[in-house]
């Protein structure tokens, strides 16, 4: 009896042993596991959608990062400008905006469910907002570039033919619109910011198609044109095409009136344009919505709105444009709200900020003055000051000016009020380069 009472004691000696080091040989293999395990992969993209230049908003995809042996439980997305992002669905991707040039290190770190993290680092470079512009430095009249402080100026494309309006693609800016005269008409040409890629999207030689400005996504292009008044050319329309040239459409009706100056908003469909029909005065601001166009803001007797500008002597081929219309467009503010018009007298012409929705419309500087609370008092001089255009990264405006005896670009600081002289060599005209 005692034999197999000791038996039976070895056994389960020998069974609570076996328990242990199972029990210990399972934690051993778990420790091992984090110890020899692989680490997560941490790996994103960056998609600014071709463009370089701030205000710019660069999507990250987190979603190729990946754990051979687990599951990444959180990231943290570093984008170099002091903001972090942190979460658990790599699928979702992440836009970020940055409104300031400069080089950013992105730091991608990624954890996986045995604590191990891995990492990617890439570095993005954004480039501060150029503004494109018409100049005669060369002798005619040819398609410039330079940063919005005035410097890096330099010629995107230069021939023996005139070019006008310029204005930038929205969606990337990394091509031109513009116009192009060949010794009978002017018409519509593209190209690469680079000057390269040079393609006539329009060939209409027995008429004149001016001020190209790009669709808010950048599929179409609103001009205008005095086609259908061909050979006359006291009366114009606004147009509509495709980027490619086809599918063109006549989207105003204004004859016996004429419609020139389009602006598309950067944040939807809506376009402003000038036209003389209805207006008190020469001419007045309109605005085309939902395929219905309305006055929005007529200056009164005696002046004009939006194409108001001085006789400027542009080229050797007549723009034809209507009598006592002027080279000067109105130019959208970054969220769609406001647009900065030329409006002009007998004796001067001046900037005006115009809500193209509502009653609001009062001089550049007041609107400076009350907005940012700063006084601007050489925004608006006895001079002429007119193509004004929208700094895209919302800082101010860019216009031009004759105060100093020729045409020149100058730009307004909101912040400040203070005015700075951006270009000084030969005359300087049409700053353009509208964003979203």
């Amino acid at each position: 009896m005692s034999g197999s009472k000791s038996t039976v004691r070895r056994n389960l000696k020998r069974l609570v042993m076996a328990v242990g080091l199972v029990a210990i040989l399972a934690v051993g293999l778990t420790a091992c596991r984090g110890f020899f395990g692989q680490g997560p992969i941490a790996f994103f993209v960056m998609n600014a959608g071709g463009d370089t230049e701030v205000p710019v908003t660069v999507t990250f995809d987190l979603s190729g990062s990946s754990d051979p042996d687990g599951t990444i439980v959180s990231y943290e997305l570093d984008v170099g400008d002091g903001t972090v992002y942190e979460g658990t669905d790599l699928t979702v991707a992440i836009p970020h905006p940055y409104t300031q040039a400069g080089s950013y290190v992105v730091l991608l770190t990624v954890t996986d469910n045995d604590g191990r993290i891995g990492m990617d680092l890439e570095t993005i470079v954004i480039g501060p907002a150029m503004i494109a512009f018409a100049s005669n430095r060369s002798g005619q009249y040819d398609i410039y570039r330079m940063l919005a402080d005035g410097s890096g100026e330099g010629a995107v494309d230069v021939t023996d033919d005139d070019e006008l309006f310029p204005d930038l693609v929205g969606t990337t800016r990394a091509e031109i619109a513009y116009t192009v005269e060949d010794n009978v008409s002017w018409n519509i040409w593209t190209m690469d910011v680079s000057g390269s890629g040079l393609s006539p999207l329009t060939s209409q030689t027995a008429s004149n198609q001016i001020q190209p400005s790009w669709s808010y996504d950048g599929t179409q292009i609103v001009y205008a044109s005095n086609d259908t008044q061909t050979p006359t050319t006291t009366t114009w329309e606004i147009y509509i095409m495709d980027v490619d040239g086809t599918n063109v459409e006549q989207i105003t009706e204004q004859s016996p009136s004429w419609a020139i100056a389009p602006a598309c908003s950067p944040v939807n469909d809506d376009v402003v344009f000038v036209s003389d029909a209805d207006s008190t005065g020469d001419s007045s601001l309109w605005l085309l919505h939902d395929g219905s166009a309305e006055e929005v803001f007529d200056p009164g007797a005696g002046e004009r709105a939006g194409d108001a500008s001085p006789a400027v002597t542009i080229a050797s081929v007549d723009l034809r444009l209507p009598a006592g219309a002027g080279i000067s467009r109105p130019s959208w503010s970054p969220d769609g709200a406001l647009v900065v018009i030329a409006v002009s007298d007998a004796a001067e012409t001046d900037l005006w900020v115009i809500d193209p929705y509502g009653t609001y419309a009062e001089l550049l500087e007041d609107y400076i003055d009350e907005t940012y609370a700063v006084t601007a008092t050489d925004v608006n001089t006895a001079d002429h000051e007119f193509s004004p255009y929208w700094l895209e990264d919302g800082t101010g405006i860019a216009f031009v000016s004759d105060r100093d005896g020729d045409y020149q670009i100058y730009r307004v600081t909101f912040a400040t009020g203070v005015v700075t002289t951006l270009t000084e060599t030969g005359d300087n005209i049409l700053p353009a380069s509208e964003r979203p």
